[in-house]
């Protein structure tokens, strides 16, 4: 089963005018979120065959500190996809990702959540998958060998995790 899953950079720092939104780091609860929910994608089995990062700050921040917490998974920086449309992500993913089986993206909104809407097939009741706040992940199957083979609302959305949702303390 091919799968895809999309990752939202981590809470960044308030724009600051000398700074641009390309250089925005992290703030301290975006390093904390980041690193939550980098255990819990170790701990539940969501781990990539490769990641797909946008070049941005934020987004290289945010794989860094959920990163310790997997093993060693080729990752590749990709410009095409800071503050991509949709269309854009999933030209990329498929231009590097073809013949894998299961690729993760840590990129930005909107095009993230977009993305999500164009590849999911039936969201399930009660789930708002347009609301896709900061440290997010979304976990797409589709009855597909390879990322290649996947076509658009083919999917099946597997786990929608808001950092919010996971637990203060303890295992993930």
């Amino acid at each position: 089963m091919a799968r895809i899953t999309l990752f939202r950079h981590a809470k960044a720092e308030t724009p600051a005018i000398q700074k641009s939104d390309f250089d925005r780091v992290l703030s301290n609860r975006g390093r904390r979120n980041a690193d939550r929910m980098g255990r819990f994608i170790a701990r539940n089995n969501l781990l990539p065959d490769m990641v797909i990062v946008s070049p941005a700050a934020r987004t290289r921040e945010t794989h860094e500190l959920a990163s310790v917490h997997w093993p060693d998974i080729p990752v590749i920086y990709r410009d095409s996809i800071y503050e991509a449309s949709a269309t854009n992500i999933m030209a990329a993913i498929e231009s590097i990702a073809g013949d894998a089986e299961r690729v993760m993206v840590i990129g930005h909104n909107p095009g993230l959540a977009v993305l999500l809407g164009n590849l999911v097939e039936t969201p399930p009741p009660g789930s708002d998958i347009f609301y896709f706040p900061t440290s997010c992940v979304a976990d797409i199957g589709f009855d597909a060998a390879t990322i290649a083979d996947i076509a658009p609302e083919s999917g099946r959305l597997m786990s929608l995790v808001r950092v919010r949702d996971l637990p203060d303390d303890g295992p993930l």
